[in-house]
């Protein structure tokens, strides 16, 4: 498997003045919240006069063609909507793309919004394959394909920083979050305000983690699994009495190493009288020879 650097795929945060932007690794030019300028094309053509107008990112657009616009689920041509989201209300939603275990692609009123569920974060399944990263997106996309969805917005703020939109995700009135969470498949929060189901939530990850489902499958209810590795290291299983008697092996054998280092070898005698023999016979031939 091949992975690439993140910031290749990265979302630079910030769009035109169409709703768009260019990915730097292949000049494709992305759709994703068509305003009322980029509405007035009726066609691919006609949407890449108004980029090469608009958009700042001069290498791109200089060589850039129809088949490299990525409508992201819009439709050329359409009526602008008269109503917008607001904050606090609930919508309707049909399906367009599931994503991975937190994001999919909803149309609401006629718009696709690339959506990010509130609060909960899975074990990532696009960029880099986390351990269950592949299990939470297979769950969510066979939830949300076999019921009704309603979207619902919270907190202070509609979009993230890479304009997708927030909500609460209901299929069959039951929320989807939350259904993930029992499931052991959410690893963590992230928590910019006071959510509605904030405590919902939380409580049904407690309930996997001390049910070790999931993710904490094989883990106690006082430790959160690495999601980050590749595989899981087990813990050693330790028989106490193998180790006492290891210990006991050990101490045995440090006892001897201790006394052979502490007892001169019979070899060094050996050396150590014949050198004391020599250096006498050599005296005494001084001696003679005087």
């Amino acid at each position: 498997m091949i992975l690439f650097p993140a910031s290749v795929f990265a979302h630079p945060g910030t769009l035109d003045e169409l709703g768009g932007h260019f990915r730097n690794s292949d000049c494709t030019y992305l759709l994703h919240e068509p305003t009322a300028l980029a509405k007035q094309a009726k066609t691919k053509e006609e949407l890449v006069k108004l980029i090469q107008k608009y958009n700042g990112n001069e290498r791109c657009k200089r060589n850039l063609t129809p088949e490299r616009i990525d409508l992201d689920g819009h439709t050329l041509g359409g009526k602008e909507d008269n109503a917008s989201l607001r904050l606090g209300r609930t919508y309707k939603a049909a399906l367009v793309k599931c994503i991975d275990g937190d994001t999919a692609k909803f149309r609401v009123n006629g718009h696709v919004y690339t959506t990010r569920f509130l609060f909960i974060d899975t074990p990532e399944s696009t960029i880099e394959v986390e351990p269950y990263g592949k299990e939470a997106s297979q769950f969510t996309c066979s939830r949300l394909k076999k019921g009704d969805i309603v979207l619902e917005t919270d907190g202070n703020t509609l979009f993230d920083k890479y304009q997708r939109l927030l909500a609460w995700v209901w299929v069959d009135d039951r929320l989807l979050q939350e259904e993930l969470a029992k499931a052991g498949l959410v690893e963590d929060f992230y928590d910019y305000g006071d959510y509605k189901y904030e405590q919902r939530i939380r409580k049904a990850y407690e309930e996997a983690r001390q049910n070790g489902v999931g993710i904490y499958s094989g883990h106690s209810a006082e430790e959160k699994p690495k999601v980050d590795s590749k595989t899981k290291a087990e813990p050693a299983q330790t028989n106490p009495q193998t180790e006492e008697e290891t210990n006991e092996a050990d101490r045995e054998r440090n006892r001897e190493q201790e006394e052979r280092t502490s007892e001169p070898s019979s070899g060094l005698v050996l050396y150590t009288l014949l050198g004391a023999a020599a250096a006498a016979g050599v005296y005494w031939l001084i001696r003679q020879l005087k």
